[in-house]
């Protein structure tokens, strides 16, 4: 069941990755501001702006663990991203949180806790970043972002795409950001990929580290297991004109088993991408 918003409702924004700086505190403000317009009530981890210790992920997980834990709290938002979400992990309560019917958004490094909720907890979790309600389409995006969550529309999780390879493509989704999907790899975080459509998408990485990586997808097995590749966007990639080498290198493994490979502009780091619901 997806989420449904209305006025009264309550929803916590968190930061389970890299600190957030206080230069953002103007742009957070800013979002609570139209959340609290929609009539929403919004609550802040209490460690949101904490600079990183050594403790912090322990204190991250257990606010975000306090959070799920809140039944009035009936989605939570992650505004962080870089690379410090795994450090969360082992410090969550899956089983509370599968019960708390409590949805989770995130991206980027997010991807970790994403894959793990759906692998540990059994839930589906939202590939989607709400700062993109303040950012460069956010008149945009905040129109689409309520008529999809407090009107039941699916605006925000309509987009384009081509196909690269095949011409059809179906399943439940599982992955995002491509180097944070691949910490996961040997935990016990880990989805199963059998069936399950692969996301796969970047910030930054060019065409050498990009490649490295989709190897070692391949060599974990991924690619033979999987029922196709949802490819979003590859900012520094698309940047320096490189993407047909990732496309041609995809194709070149994927040869003898050639699974279905779609990309799209509208799932990535960029101020208009829409959410994907990962389960």
């Amino acid at each position: 069941m997806t989420l449904q918003l209305k006025s009264g409702d309550t929803v916590a924004l968190v930061a389970c990755s890299d600190p957030i700086s206080p230069d953002r505190r103007v742009q957070i403000n800013e979002l609570i501001g139209y959340l609290q317009q929609w009539g929403l009530q919004v609550v802040e981890s209490k460690v949101l702006m904490q600079p990183h210790t050594i403790q912090a992920s322990q204190e991250k997980a257990n606010e975000l663990n306090r959070l799920f834990a809140d039944p009035q709290i009936k989605a939570i938002f992650d505004i962080s991203g870089g690379d410090l979400a795994n450090g969360v992990l082992p410090h969550l309560h899956y089983e509370q949180i599968r019960t708390a019917q409590t949805a989770f958004f995130g991206m980027s490094d997010l991807t970790v806790v994403l894959n793990a909720m759906v692998h540990q907890s059994h839930i589906q979790t939202y590939h989607y970043q709400i700062m993109n309600l303040v950012k460069e389409k956010g008149a945009e995006q905040r129109q689409q972002f309520y008529r999809t969550f407090f009107e039941g529309a699916s605006d925000l999780y309509d987009f384009d795409f081509d196909f690269v390879q095949g011409d059809n493509l179906n399943g439940d989704v599982i992955g995002g950001n491509i180097r944070c999907f691949l910490k996961l790899v040997g935990t016990p975080y880990f989805p199963e990929v059998s069936g399950k459509v692969i996301l796969l998408e970047a910030w930054s990485g060019r065409v050498h580290r990009i490649i490295s990586m989709v190897d070692q997808m391949d060599q974990v097995g991924i690619f033979a297991t999987c029922s196709g590749i949802l490819l979003g966007t590859f900012t520094e990639i698309e940047q320096h004109h490189e993407w047909d080498l990732i496309q041609q290198h995809l194709l070149k493994l994927t040869a003898k088993k050639p699974i279905p490979i779609v990309k799209s502009t509208g799932i990535g780091h960029s101020s208009h991408s829409k959410c994907i619901i990962i389960s």
